[in-house]
């Protein structure tokens, strides 16, 4: 047999060496792996810590350590806490050396409202290691650091205060005010004679009493279902809340809600603030919660986000016995709405909303300034929309067949502005030719008069920082003079006689002298519509009413 040369000898001794070695060291890492406590012990740390979040710990994770009576005591500490989960982590887990027993630290995150900042809770457990393995070793510390015997915690949210609503010159039209809120309490009275009562209160509060007596009936056997809420200062509430409280059922509470000049003050374009329905919190993708108040119609409800503001929230503690005496743990602090901000004319408003009441028809007034576009008064009966959305169906309207010209009506009305949605967050009617019939609201009857008095197409505004908007295409200066002639000679016509008495002067002007008028004088136009025939009367008030 050959014997090795000196080369091989040492290569095969390296191969030796290698394999002793990796031997040796595979058993170890084995062996280490085996003995090892390290694992095993945060396996069980984390197992209490997922106990800990879904409030499960009698799952045997902390082992003899939980009974019936710490379970309880669980429960009843975060039943404040609602459905809230925290995210509970296991951020370190350091052992004795004899491996016996050890401490995890946990990280505890509560997300109270999505997107907000996180509450952050350290805890520190104990580990032991027993005949049946690792488990944790039950404290009250795990729930909130410091907390007392029977101490309870709670989120409670923090409602931001609402923004204002606030018209020309930045005076107010809608704030929070302290104010009476009036409803039915279910409770207090039989189920038979809910329906009469809800009615009764319906009546004496002056709401939709088919609406609010279907309200009750929808609502639990329980229920308070609100009717109004009215303002707790001022005479003209007071016959109101005298006659609710004559109703079986009826409960009245302080509150303080966001209020308008006037009960009946542009109420279908301002709308109301109330409790969140349940639609509104279903579509709200979270940030809308029972219990928040919530813009329920007109701009209060378009504008919502801006005017609500940002809710923020506290986490407290409080002795079972004390829930008065609570102790702050976390606060994320509200951020109030912003302002709304619109072109309306307080004093116009209400003097064109009196002018309308005194129709026993279908009546509205609009006021609107060439100049910039911006809507002064826009007035119509309470609970109407007649001043934005009636259809008037004029047998000539002088600014359009002016403009028309050769017959292109179609044209006439997008160069007048009244085709496109008018985009002011609330229901609008512009214009339509169907079956070859002209119909305009009064609406759009004021826009495409303003547009022949300014000389080029007025996009009209509600907000005041939307005024002076350039439209997309305008009439020419030439088709505005010829509109405003057309006007002026229809002024002279004997239909318009009364306002040309009443106001002295040949304004610009047209109407059929009994259902419609609309009027120019300076940077003012004046629209005013009266089913009981009597348009030319209201239009010349209107404009005595603007000085």
């Amino acid at each position: 047999m050959p014997t090795p040369q000196p080369g091989r000898r040492s290569r095969w001794l390296i191969v030796v060496i290698v394999t002793v070695v990796v031997a040796v060291g595979g058993g170890f890492l084995a062996w280490r792996a085996v003995t090892d406590p390290l694992p095993a012990a945060t396996a069980a740390a984390q197992r209490a810590a997922d106990a800990l979040a879904a409030r499960s710990i009698g799952d045997g994770s902390f082992g003899s350590s939980v009974g019936p009576a710490e379970l309880d005591d669980l429960a009843a500490t975060l039943r404040g806490m609602g459905t809230l989960r925290p995210t509970v982590t296991v951020e370190s887990v350091q052992l004795r050396d004899d491996g016996r027993e050890g401490t995890a630290r946990l990280r505890a995150e509560w997300v109270i409202h999505a997107g907000k900042p996180v509450w952050i809770q350290d805890a520190y457990l104990r580990l032991v290691r027993g005949a049946d393995g690792w488990t944790g070793v039950w404290d009250r510390d795990l729930i909130a650091s410091g907390l007392a015997v029977d101490d309870r915690l709670r989120a409670v949210r923090l409602a931001p205060t609402r923004g204002e609503i606030l018209g020309a010159g930045d005076e107010r039209l809608v704030w929070n005010a302290d104010a009476k809120r009036i409803g039915l309490d279910k409770t207090l009275i039989a189920a038979d004679a809910q329906p009469r009562a809800a009615s009764r209160l319906a009546k004496a509060v002056g709401i939709d009493v088919d609406a609010y007596v279907a309200k009750v009936a929808a609502y639990g056997p329980k229920a308070y279902v609100e009717a109004t809420v009215i303002r707790a200062v001022g005479s003209a509430e007071w016959p109101t809340l005298t006659a609710a409280r004559a109703v079986e059922g009826v409960r009245v509470f302080d509150t303080v809600r966001p209020l308008a000049l006037s009960p009946t003050f542009a109420r279908q374009l301002l709308g109301s603030v109330g409790e969140a329905t349940a639609d509104l919190i279903d579509h709200s993708d979270g940030t809308i919660r029972a219990g928040d108040l919530v813009g329920l119609g007109g701009l209060q409800r378009v504008h919502n986000a801006e005017l609500m503001g940002v809710t923020g929230f506290v986490v407290q503690s409080y002795p079972k016995d004390h829930p008065e005496d609570p102790t702050e743990l976390f606060r994320v602090d509200s951020v109030p709405g912003s302002s709304l901000r619109l072109t309306l004319d307080a004093g116009l408003q209400q003097r064109a909303e009196a002018l309308v009441n005194r129709s026993s028809g279908r009546s509205a007034a609009v006021l609107l300034r060439p100049s910039d576009g911006a809507i002064l008064a826009l007035a119509s009966r309470p609970g109407a929309t007649t001043a934005t959305t009636q259809r008037v169906y004029p047998d000539d309207f002088a600014p359009v067949s002016a403009v028309a010209g050769d017959g292109d009506t179609a044209g006439a009305l997008r160069l007048l502005g009244v085709t496109e949605p008018f985009g002011l967050g609330v229901d609008t009617f512009g214009a339509d030719l169907e079956g070859g019939t002209l119909r305009l609201s009064p609406l759009s009857m004021a826009v495409a008069t303003a547009s022949v008095a300014r000389g080029s197409t007025v996009v009209p505004a509600l907000l005041a920082d939307e005024t002076s908007t350039q439209a997309a295409e305008s009439i020419t200066p030439a088709q505005a003079e010829r509109a405003r002639r057309a006007m002026v000679e229809r002024a002279g016509s004997t239909v318009l006689a009364g306002l040309r008495k009443a106001t002295g002067a040949r304004l610009p002007a047209d109407g059929d002298g009994k259902f419609w008028t609309v009027a120019v004088r300076g940077d003012l136009v004046v629209v005013g519509y009266d089913s009981d025939k009597g348009s030319v009367a209201l239009t010349a008030a209107l404009l005595r009413a603007a000085g």
